[in-house]
């Protein structure tokens, strides 16, 4: 289990759960496949903003960065930095069951990927 704090127990604990991970214009970087959904079985490249994750683990980000061409019934959305992307607000809460931080948060993103449209 990662125990580390901030932007580097977020990274290390995505590590852990098997993901490659690149930071390009303050956003963490990785791809999720959802098991439900219209993208099941689809990695889909993720984000999450460098300054969500100064109190990680104890507070999940709450905005998640997403290829424009991602929709969900109800968002709200932000820009984000990355070119052709959007942040979607996705509630933290229910971000998973697993006792490691980052593999629980990666459930929680796969989650949100099964709502998209």
């Amino acid at each position: 289990m990662i125990s580390q704090t901030g932007s580097d127990g977020f990274i290390a604990g995505l590590r852990d759960a098997g993901l490659d991970l690149v930071t390009q214009s303050e956003v963490v970087c990785f791809q999720a496949v959802p098991v439900t959904g219209v993208l099941a079985g689809t990695a889909v490249e993720c984000g999450v903003g460098v300054e969500e994750l100064v109190s990680w683990p104890t507070v999940p980000p709450h905005w998640l960065h997403l290829p424009a061409t991602i929709r969900f019934p109800r968002t709200n959305l932000s820009p984000s930095p990355l070119s052709g992307w959007v942040r979607h607000s996705r509630p933290p809460a229910g971000w998973g069951n697993d006792a490691a931080p980052g593999r629980a948060f990666l459930a929680h993103v796969r989650g949100i990927l099964g709502e998209a449209q």
